[in-house]
């Protein structure tokens, strides 16, 4: 991780909407436009949500939700393409780690696009999540519909 990378927690839901909307924005080829990746937005005013910050400015988001008592899940994890592979993307995960951790869960999950689907960059989220020691469970074909296979990880956390 880049020594002067900061996990904050996000409080203010409207300045961590535009600080969303800007690196979401800027992962076209991961979120879409704007109406595919606009839910997320709203999704930050009930969910716990961290910023990475670094001297330049936000380069990251993280966005939790507790599943159950025993599992907490990223929900949103999005880091600027400018600083892939710079330790950004660690520090969200061990963040999301500390965070359920201290919910009392076991484990730490994620859904990303599954390896039935010949998307390149998400190849690289898988490779990247793996590292992370994720597992994966099980790819569903249809849960996001059509076309689109959701691959679920899980890593133990405890």
């Amino acid at each position: 991780m880049s020594p002067a990378c900061k996990i904050v927690w996000a409080q203010d839901v409207a300045a961590t909407k535009v600080v969303c909307d800007a690196i979401l924005g800027g992962l076209p080829d991961w979120f879409g436009p704007y109406d595919i990746y606009k839910d997320y937005l709203d999704y930050l005013e009930t969910r716990p949500s961290f910023v990475a910050q670094i001297e330049a400015g936000e380069v990251g988001i993280l966005t939790l939700s507790q599943t159950s008592a025993a599992a907490v899940d990223i929900h949103l994890m999005a880091v600027t393409p400018d600083q892939h592979g710079k330790g950004i993307g660690q520090a969200l995960v061990d963040q999301a780690v500390l965070f359920a951790r201290e919910k009392g869960a076991k484990f730490l999950t994620v859904k990303t696009l599954g390896p039935s689907h010949p998307h390149k960059g998400y190849a690289r989220t898988r490779r990247f999540y793996e590292r992370q020691g994720f597992a994966p469970i099980e790819e569903f074909i249809d849960f996001w519909g059509e076309g689109y296979p959701m691959q679920l990880y899980c890593r133990n956390v405890v």
